[in-house]
């Protein structure tokens, strides 16, 4: 284990002589380090490895449009695409790490910050009017404003019996 890694765990006050006790303490131990220790790295499902996150996303509908609103605290603007097939919207980007000083005598305690390429994607409904999306970015926060398509008036159809 790396020495960034060590956590202090809680004391336990220890009853040697009970067995029971002793074997379900050893158990436990050995789920946490199983799940602290886990034997695949962190993220390995994503697409992106180690060095991604997954913003937050909302997304919303009124009478007049959908709106998706994604949470992208420290990302810069220039760093977002968003791109638009005939079915689904993706927005993909990465935020990286500034780093602000190189001080070698800084030893981190605690990491839970992420970085690095992130892409959600989503599938458009068939309302959406393609050619009049907008997005803005204001305080980490994305909107992507997606209008929807001017209903036709609905009318009814008889139907003849051929008899």
């Amino acid at each position: 284990m790396d020495k960034e890694e060590t956590t202090m765990k809680p004391i336990r006050r220890r009853q040697l002589t009970d067995p029971i006790r002793k074997f379900r303490d050893e158990i436990d131990s050995m789920v946490d380090r199983f799940f602290k220790e886990p034997f695949f790295s962190d993220n390995v499902l994503s697409p992106f490895g180690k060095d991604s996150f997954t913003p937050a996303c909302n997304i919303e509908e009124k009478a007049d449009k959908y709106t998706i609103v994604a949470e992208m605290p420290g990302v810069d603007p220039d760093n977002i695409e968003i791109e638009l097939d005939d079915y689904s919207i993706s927005i993909k980007g990465k935020r990286e790490e500034k780093v602000t000083t190189e001080d070698e005598d800084k030893q981190m305690h605690m990491v839970e910050h992420s970085y690095g390429s992130f892409y959600r994607s989503f599938t458009l409904p068939e309302n959406v009017d393609a050619d009049n999306i907008t997005a803005d970015y204001k305080n980490g926060i994305l909107s992507i404003d997606l209008p929807k398509l001017e209903q036709g008036t609905k009318r009814k159809i008889s139907i003849k019996r051929n008899e």
